[in-house]
């Protein structure tokens, strides 16, 4: 290969190793000038645009960079996210179960205030008063650095605190309800009130020592004497059951003696008919006789006794 320059052309002459024909090419100076230029150009713009790109992706990758952190906060927020929901999911079961035993409570309570039902004056339980949210904790989420943490332990030890508290509530309760029936039970089988239906009659002779109108001498009168006409009803004092219903010959003639339970019995004498049966169960207010003057009497009344453990008591203390 040779070359043959000129003034205004170059001749490039092409020879092959093997057998070929040898080719000419002329190109004049201009055109290799332009090829050049043309050549430098390209290099040029695509430098340029290299350039350009490299910057493109210097500045993408700083602008990834700089997100990175904002990503991977995002997974932690993220992980918390879901850490919370779940978290929030137990909690939600478990005030689920705490607002039922709550609801037990409710019951309990008015279980009890049916029960109380204002039959007598039963001194409030400071237990059953407990103000459950003066044993709730406070704390300052204004002021806390990491606020979804603290709000999760916080939750977490007063839900703790809850069902270390919500069983003794319960059994405390139980227990209550269980005093209240046991007093009601006490209160309707303790003699009170008169013993003759619609408050017929008055107090001829009461309880203590007196002069007996038919021995003639002075004794303990174990009860007190209510003057009454015949036939008017007698009623029982307290709940119990009938221990004797008839004449025993003792002087006391047709009478029923109730006991109540409690260490209490009543006795109902001079009556001039019995109504009632041994064994049988009455409720306070019951017809149990009706008045009269059977036995040592010296007119028609009711003897009206009340026993405790064994000995007489004063019945106008059960009377008031």
């Amino acid at each position: 290969m040779s070359y043959h320059k000129g003034k205004r052309k170059i001749t490039l002459t092409i020879v092959p190793h093997t057998d070929g024909d040898i080719r000419t090419l002329r190109i004049s100076k201009s055109s290799i000038k332009f090829i050049f230029l043309c050549i430098i150009i390209s290099v040029i713009t695509v430098l340029g645009f290299l350039w350009y790109y490299y910057g493109e992706y210097s500045q993408a990758q700083h602008e990834i960079n700089d997100l990175l952190p904002y990503k991977e906060r995002n997974q932690v927020l993220k992980e918390e996210k879901e850490y919370y929901e779940q978290r929030l999911s137990e909690f939600i079961d478990e005030i689920e179960k705490i607002n039922n035993e709550f609801g037990d409570i409710i019951t309990e309570k008015q279980e009890i205030r049916e029960l109380i039902n204002g039959k007598d004056n039963i001194s409030q339980n400071n237990e059953m008063q407990t103000d459950m949210s003066n044993n709730i904790g406070y704390y300052d989420f204004e002021n806390s650095e990491d606020k979804g943490n603290d709000m999760i332990q916080y939750i977490e030890a007063n839900l703790v605190m809850l069902k270390e508290v919500m069983p003794k509530q319960k059994e405390d309760l139980s227990n209550l309800k269980q005093k209240v029936v046991e007093h009601n039970r006490f209160i309707e089988a303790k003699p009170q009130g008169w013993p003759i239906r619609s408050g017929k009659g008055r107090v001829t002779s009461p309880f203590g020592y007196r002069y007996h109108p038919v021995l003639k001498k002075r004794l303990f009168h174990d009860g007190i004497d209510i003057g009454v006409w015949y036939n008017h009803k007698v009623i029982a004092t307290g709940k119990g059951r009938v221990i004797f219903a008839g004449d025993q010959n003792d002087g006391y003639g047709r009478k029923v003696i109730i006991d109540h339970g409690y260490g209490y019995r009543t006795l109902y004498a001079h009556t001039n008919r019995v109504l009632v049966k041994r064994g049988q169960w009455v409720a306070r207010g019951d017809i149990i006789a009706l008045s009269g003057n059977s036995g040592r009497s010296t007119g028609p009344h009711l003897h009206y006794e009340v026993q405790y453990k064994g000995k007489v008591v004063n019945p106008m203390d059960y009377i008031k």
